[in-house]
């Protein structure tokens, strides 16, 4: 994948899963989340999109793999007594 696509997803998702959702809800309500907290936060999910799109389409093949295990690790460690996910209207 191409850079400029990779920096329009990592920039989209982090728009449409992190920030335009009850994290916007908390900063417009909220004292704690004011304009810098939230620009940190951004930066910080938009890398984070980033390095693992980055990874996932660009990535040697050791770290494809390692991403892979880290992913299904995380899936099988944490989480475990989350509610199941829900389908959202996003757009």
């Amino acid at each position: 994948m191409d850079e400029r696509t990779l920096q329009a997803l990592s920039k989209a998702l982090t728009l449409l899963i992190f920030r335009n959702g009850a994290v916007e809800d908390l900063h417009a309500s909220c004292t704690l989340l004011d304009d810098a907290a939230m620009k940190i936060l951004n930066k910080d999910v938009n890398n984070r999109f980033y390095t693992i799109l980055s990874i996932w389409f660009n990535g040697a093949e050791d770290e494809v793999k390692q991403l892979e295990r880290t992913l299904n690790f995380l899936a099988r460690s944490f989480g475990q007594d989350w509610d199941g996910a829900e389908y959202v209207k996003i757009i």
